[in-house]
């Protein structure tokens, strides 16, 4: 598992694991990675990280669909230390 950012060895910075899916997941070429951000980072700023991250993802941006802990998410949601994100493209179904 890779880990994106840096330890500042303080107290406002919060860990949180993200899980791609389908297309997501070819173009960051992993399954899964954990990503230190601030607290008071919110789900939007986090996929600003990681489309920065995994350049081939922004091509996805139009097709990016979020959840956080299992819900879906619109973005406004701010990150707690242990929150679980998924990024994957949309569902349809009949």
């Amino acid at each position: 598992m890779w880990r994106i950012g840096r330890v500042y060895g303080r107290c406002d910075m919060i860990r949180v694991k993200v899980k791609f899916f389908s297309a997501h997941r070819e173009a960051a070429g992993r399954g899964q990675t954990e990503i230190e951000v601030k607290e008071g980072t919110d789900l939007k700023s986090l996929l600003d990280i990681i489309f920065d991250t995994y350049p081939e993802m922004k091509k996805l941006a139009g097709y990016t669909v979020l959840s956080l802990n299992h819900r879906y998410a619109d973005g406004s949601e701010v990150l707690e230390e242990g929150d679980e994100v998924a990024v994957f493209p949309p569902v349809e179904g009949g």
